[in-house]
C-alpha cells in the first residue's frame, strides 16, 4: 500500500488530498505553532527571543535526561550508540481518552508497557482551519507542553513533527514549500514550555525535530482546497523542495537550536518519476540525520537510504510505518517484526510505528493492549 496513494486510511486524521493531473488521492501530516511576546534569553551563547508563559513556571523535579545528539552515523546519548524506538500517539476520538494529547499520563503509560523510548508528536490540531489562528491556539499547544513533561519525567524522549503547518498551508491553497516559514519555526525555537520552563530548541527530551514529511510527487497538484472549498492547484519543483529543507533546517540552526533536525520522513523515493531528490536534501550540512517512511515499496529502497547517508557520514532512521487492523493481529506482528529487522539490519537508527492507541476497527492502525501479538512484536522492535 502506498502512504500517498489511491487508498484512504482511515483513523489517522490525515489530509486527503485530490491530485488533479495525477489522480492521486493524498494525505499529508504536520504540526503547527505560534509566536507570542518576545523575551531575551541566553542558550549556548546565543540569544533567543524567547516565547514565555504570563509566569514562568517553575520546572518539575524529575530525573535527568540526556539530550541526543548525532555521532557520525549514529544517533547517541552519552556518546554511545541509541536507538528510537517509537510511535505517533494520534487518537481518533476515543473517549475516554485513555491515550493521546487529552492523557499525556496514559500514553506514557501505554509506551512503557509497549517499551518504547519514544513518542512521536504529530496531529495535535486540525488542518483544515486558518494558518494564521488555529494552527497558534495556545490550548493545543500546552498539550504538546504536557506531553513533553510526562515523557520527559518518565525518561523518555520526543520525536517532534511539524508537518501539520505544511499541512494547513496546503489546504488554504498556499504553497509550503515556497511559504515563507521563519515565524513559524521561530516559534518552535523559541517556545517556552509550560510546564517545565524548557526552552524548546534546548530541550533535551525533544530527541529529534522533523520539518515536513512525505511531499508528493514533484509537478502540479490539483483538488478542491478544504479551508475555501475552491479549485486550486499548487506547483513545485525538484529544486523548490531541496531549497524548502535547506532554508527551513538552516534557520532551525541559525536559531541556535541544538536539538538535531532531520526533514520529516520523505517518501516516494522507489517512484522513477517522483522528482524529489533525496540525495541533495539528505547531503545538505544542516540537516543531521536522514529519515525515510516505509509504506509501499519504500522498505524495499531502504538498503538504498541507508548505503547513501552511511556514505555521508550521516544516521538515518525509519520515521514511519503501520498497518491496518484488518490484516489481522498474527500478520500485523509478522509485518511489524519484517520491517524492523529490514532496518536495523541495514543499520537504521531508529523505527517508529504508526500509531500506539487503544482504538479497535478492521480499518485502524493501532497497536495495543487490544493487539497482543502486533504489540508483542513492538517489544521486540530492536537493533
Amino acid at each position: 500500500m502506498s502512504h500517498l496513494e489511491s487508498e484512504v486510511r482511515t483513523g489517522r486524521g490525515r489530509l486527503i488530498v485530490v491530485a488533479g493531473v495525477a489522480a492521486l488521492i493524498a494525505s499529508l501530516s504536520l504540526v503547527l505553532l505560534l509566536p507570542r511576546a518576545a523575551q531575551p534569553q541566553a542558550h549556548g551563547g546565543r540569544k533567543l527571543s524567547v516565547s514565555p508563559s504570563a509566569a514562568t513556571p517553575t520546572p518539575r523535579a524529575e530525573p535527568p535526561i540526556v539530550q541526543v545528539t548525532v555521532c557520525a552515523t549514529h544517533l547517541c546519548v552519552n556518546g554511545a550508540p541509541w536507538y528510537m524506538n517509537g510511535a505517533s500517539v494520534y487518537n481518533p476520538g476515543l473517549r475516554p481518552e485513555q491515550s493521546g494529547y487529552e492523557n499525556p499520563a496514559g500514553t506514557v503509560a501505554l509506551a512503557e508497557e509497549a517499551g518504547l523510548n519514544t513518542i512521536r508528536i504529530v496531529n495535535f490540531f486540525s488542518d483544515d482551519g486558518v494558518p494564521a489562528s488555529t494552527p497558534y491556539a495556545e490550548t493545543a499547544w500546552e498539550r504538546v507542553d504536557a506531553m513533553i513533561a510526562d515523557a520527559g519525567a518518565a525518561g523518555l524522549h520526543v520525536d517532534l513533527d511539524l508537518s501539520d503547518y505544511r499541512n494547513i498551508l496546503w489546504n488554504s491553497c498556499i504553497n509550503p514549500y515556497t511559504y515563507d516559514w521563519t515565524a513559524f519555526v521561530t516559534f518552535v525555537a523559541t517556545r517556552r514550555n509550560t510546564e517545565t520552563g524548557m526552552i524548546y530548541a534546548h530541550d533535551a527530551t525533544i530527541a529529534t525535530l522533523g520539518i515536513s514529511g512525505e511531499p508528493l510527487p514533484v509537478g502540479s497538484h490539483a483538488f478542491a482546497a478544504p479551508a475555501t472549498g475552491q479549485s486550486c492547484t499548487i506547483s513545485y519543483t525538484t529544486q523548490d523542495l531541496t531549497t524548502f529543507y535547506a532554508r527551513t533546517t538552516g534557520l532551525w540552526k541559525q536559531l541556535g537550536a541544538t536539538v538535531p533536525v532531520n526533514p520529516g520522513g520523505l517518501g516516494y523515493l522507489n517512484e522513477p518519476m517522483s522528482g524529489i531528490d533525496w540525495k541533495a536534501i539528505f547531503a545538505l550540512p544542516t540537516v543531521d540525520l536522514c529519515d525515510i517512511k516505509t509504506y509501499g515499496g519504500m522498505l524495499s529502497f531502504a538498503g538504498s537510504v541507508a548505503g547513501y547517508c552511511t556514505s555521508i557520514g550521516k544516521p538515518w532512521i525509519d520515521e514511519e510505518f503501520g498497518w491496518q487492523q484488518w490484516d489481522g493481529d498474527a500478520q500485523r506482528a509478522a509485518e511489524l517484526r519484517s520491517t524492523c529487522l529490514t532496518v536495523f539490519a541495514e543499520g537504521s537508527s531508529g523505527a517508529n510505528f504508526w500509531n500506539l492507541g487503544y482504538q479497535v476497527a478492521p480499518s485502524s492502525y493501532d497497536v495495543g493492549p487490544e493487539t497482543p501479538a502486533t504489540l508483542a512484536a513492538v517489544r521486540a522492535c530492536r537493533p
